[in-house]
């Protein structure tokens, strides 16, 4: 037996849905696209590691929740604010998934756990009231497997984004080092895909829904196509993942 995990980040709507971005993309168009791809592969849950919305707007949020309902996707929806998010848009038109830290069993043997990392501007911090709640959810279910999602990157991704860190990272990297049983950690923010395995955890970045970063010194976008990332947790703690572009 397995859980199957979809990960979407980065949608960065507009207000205007025929609005064009980066890499001449629309994001509207781009994430109907993506849910309609992720559809086909009948996840158990779909999780949107932040930055839904690309200007705060409260317009922005209903065009994601009226794709959500066209969609038909059955699996439940865990999403978690990002820099660019509004708290209070996001709580009110997708207030099902809304509160952090926001708990969710997967299956029999596994917690996910979404986080609010937004802070001030587009950097991060988690509040030490997350920080103990993640050790709370694993003390109190310590024969599960634990897998956290977050927006921002934990480790220094080496490119432009670090410019948009995490500014306690350092103690939220010790927290996950304390508890074996946190088997993964998912996030978004740097746009595109990576992977690092660090001791008994894998940190894994989806890519954007619409336009990709280059891992470069100073801003850059590349050609990469928009996806999402499809994620197995198995019942032993394993954790198997591909990207699938559009």
């Amino acid at each position: 037996m397995s859980f199957k995990i979809a990960q979407i980040s980065d949608c960065h709507l507009f207000a205007d849905k025929q609005q064009i971005g980066y890499q001449e993309i629309n994001p509207y168009l781009s994430l109907q696209c993506v849910l309609s791809d992720l559809a086909l592969n009948c996840p158990d849950l779909v999780v949107a590691s932040g930055d839904i919305s690309a200007d705060e707007s409260q317009s922005s949020y209903r065009h994601f929740a009226q794709l959500w309902r066209d969609s038909k996707i059955s699996a439940p929806l865990l999403v978690i604010p990002g820099n660019h998010d509004h708290l209070g848009y996001l709580d009110n038109e997708l207030n099902a998934s809304a509160g952090w830290p926001i708990s969710r069993n997967a299956g029999q043997f596994w917690q996910v756990h979404g986080l609010n990392s937004k802070s001030k501007g587009t950097g991060g911090a988690l509040t030490a009231r997350q920080l103990e709640y993640i050790s709370e959810q694993v003390v109190e279910n310590p024969l599960r497997h634990h897998l956290l999602v977050v927006h921002h990157h934990p480790y220094a991704c080496g490119g432009w984004m670090d410019n948009h860190a995490w500014g306690n990272s350092d103690e939220f990297l010790l927290r996950v080092s304390e508890h074996e049983q946190i088997k993964g950690v998912i996030y978004g923010h740097i746009h595109h895909a990576s992977e690092l395995q660090k001791e008994h955890s894998l940190y894994l970045s989806a890519p954007s829904t619409c336009w990709q970063w280059a891992n470069s010194d100073s801003f850059a976008a590349t050609d990469e196509a928009p996806g999402y990332r499809l994620i197995t947790l198995a019942d032993n703690g394993h954790i198997d993942s591909n990207i699938i572009r559009i």
